[in-house]
């Protein structure tokens, strides 16, 4: 923006300059040569006034002939012409002869580096001769030139003044604004606690700085007040949760087999409610200040995770495999970890017996990919476009409650994707796409 505020103002002000200057110097030069003329003819008249009457009593031309010659300047030159056009005397430098029969013919003499006057010696109808002056135009082209070199010089200055005003004024608008336009950037990846300054700029830059300001911070009071609100209530419901499994499992224990049955059903409902409840507390943690973005090992945490869950997959008579390239992405550190494991527990939980889940990982220059694929029930096209929100199920068996949304918000805090596909032949593909680590960031951490 400075760049742009102060091209277009040197732009106006040579604009100004031009239209100004360029006119003043040549009104001012064609001054300066009228003048020089006018000087020139005022002199050739002087001249023409001497040698009227010596011409007009001379009777004989001859007599003209031998009349002292005017005296006359350096540079310049004076022909006395008679009644016959005849040359009386010259003085000073010579005159060029196609001056002299320009004069002769009543003409305007022209020579290329001097002015030539012409004045009539006495009366205009019958003059008695012609005086013929040429001065040279060596003072007049250094006098003109050195007024152009003057305007060149102040339109230079006025140039540099111009200059160094719009640079002020275009960092005094340009700074705050980059600064604004910073804070927002921070506040769009997670930093609410971003501010600007409020106090440099234009009037209204101030205002929408100040306005910023009181967004981010009725915005960070928003955010702070969920998240206390979602921490208090999960906190609040595991105490009467936690009194209510006990209880239940003290009276599974003493009942008989059909309401030992019935009892393990709500004691299943209350883990799927504790499992809700870490869910709001991860998206809570999930919505916080987004810290500092490094490297990470993709291909070395996704083998871990495999490593992890494969008991879990074994319990469960679940084939887990992983196909992976090295590969290494730009992302918060402990994010990838919560995504493989929601994913993971997703499938495994939605598998019958006998199910098979692959884990892969490719990358190129742009992005690193992780892929979860599996051959369960899978999930209808209605529900998969929906399936990122929060407590959507797929109406097939299959309840993603937090899961899909957990790890929908912590890509997206990294500038990645998620998107679900069916898969072919039957079952969901999850597919996450992270920006890929370049060889400009710092060293790999896991």
């Amino acid at each position: 923006m400075t760049k742009r505020i102060l091209a277009g103002f040197l732009g106006v002000l040579v604009a100004l300059l031009v239209l100004v200057v360029v006119p003043l110097g040549v009104k001012v030069s064609s001054q300066q040569r009228d003048d020089f003329r006018s000087n020139a003819q005022a002199d050739a008249r002087a001249i023409a006034a001497s040698e009227e009457e010596r011409l007009g009593d001379a009777a004989d031309p001859a007599d003209a002939r031998t009349a002292v010659a005017p005296t006359v300047a350096a540079g310049e030159g004076v022909v006395v012409l008679g009644r016959d056009g005849a040359a009386l005397l010259h003085a000073g430098r010579p005159v060029p002869d196609s001056a002299i029969r320009a004069a002769r013919a009543g003409g305007r003499p022209q020579v290329h580096d001097a002015v030539v006057v012409t004045a009539r010696i006495g009366p205009a109808r019958q003059p008695d001769g012609t005086v013929v002056l040429i001065r040279d135009a060596e003072p007049l082209d250094r006098r003109v030139h050195a007024l152009w070199l003057a305007l060149a010089a102040a339109a230079a200055v006025t140039l540099a003044l111009g200059a160094l005003t719009a640079a002020g004024l275009a960092r005094w608008i340009a700074r705050p604004l980059s600064a604004l336009q910073t804070a927002t950037t921070r506040m769009g990846h997670g930093d609410v606690v971003a501010r600007t300054n409020v106090d440099s700029g234009p009037p209204e830059v101030r205002a929408v700085a100040a306005a910023f300001n009181d967004m981010a911070e009725r915005l960070s009071a928003l955010l702070d007040s969920q998240r206390t609100m979602t921490a208090d209530v999960s906190h609040q419901l595991r105490t009467p949760l936690a009194a209510l499994q006990l209880r239940l499992e003290l009276l599974a224990d003493e009942s008989a087999d059909g309401t030992r049955a019935e009892l393990a059903g709500a004691l299943r409902e209350i883990e799927r409610l504790n499992r809700l409840l870490d869910g709001l507390l991860a998206i809570a943690r999930a919505e916080e200040v987004v810290a500092e973005r490094r490297v990470i090992d993709v291909a070395g945490l996704v083998a871990e995770r495999v490593e992890m869950w494969q008991p879990v997959a074994r319990d469960a008579d679940i084939e887990l495999s992983s196909a992976l390239d090295p590969a290494t992405a730009l992302m918060t550190p402990g994010h990838l970890e919560q995504v493989l494991d929601n994913l993971l527990a997703n499938s495994i939980d939605a598998l019958p017996a006998g199910g098979h889940l692959t884990v892969s990982l490719r990358h190129d220059a742009e992005e690193v990919v992780v892929t979860v694929t599996d051959d369960g029930p899978g999930m209808p096209a209605s529900r998969r476009a929906n399936a990122l929100a929060r407590f959507e199920g797929d109406g097939s068996g299959r309840n993603v409650g937090l899961g899909l949304a957990i790890v929908a918000r912590l890509i997206a805090t990294d500038h990645g994707s998620v998107t679900l596909d069916e898969t072919p032949g039957g079952g969901l593909t999850t597919v996450v796409r992270l920006p890929a680590a370049t060889t400009s960031t710092s060293a790999v951490e896991a």
